[in-house]
């Protein structure tokens, strides 16, 4: 699946969602579509896994990494000590706690959200919550 908007300099920028990485956001130039990130989710709530599952999210920022991908994220759905989690996948730039950006309201929410922004180069809006 993959959508898309354009941004403020009226390129178009492109989210798919597919596997390895499990999210590509690029942006299309004239002769190219440039990468923007990678980012991998680790959903299981399961603790004892966690480090199987940052050894997968660093194995595939790495083949990100040579496709030309330079900002690499990783949402997980277990938590992890922030120092654990880089030790593990060193080359991730930003850890987001998956339940916590789909969380409408709160810091981690908003900084995934003011980053996606930045990168896309569109404008943050905050919204209000449809959740009833």
């Amino acid at each position: 699946m993959r959508w898309g908007c354009s941004n403020a300099a009226g390129r178009a920028v492109h989210i798919e969602f597919a596997s390895d990485p499990d999210i590509k956001i690029t942006e299309e130039l004239r002769s190219s579509l440039r990468p923007l990130v990678s980012i991998e989710i680790k959903g299981g709530e399961d603790r004892s896994n966690i480090h199987n599952r940052l050894g997968e999210a660093e194995k595939s920022h790495q083949k990100a990494l040579e496709h030309g991908y330079r900002e690499f994220w990783t949402i997980l759905g277990a938590k992890v000590n922030p120092a654990t989690a880089k030790l593990e996948s060193p080359t991730t730039k930003h850890f987001f706690q998956l339940k916590q950006i789909l969380h409408s309201e709160g810091d981690e929410h908003r900084d995934f959200q003011e980053l996606v922004c930045s990168i896309l180069g569109i404008r943050y809006r905050k919204t209000k919550s449809t959740r009833a």
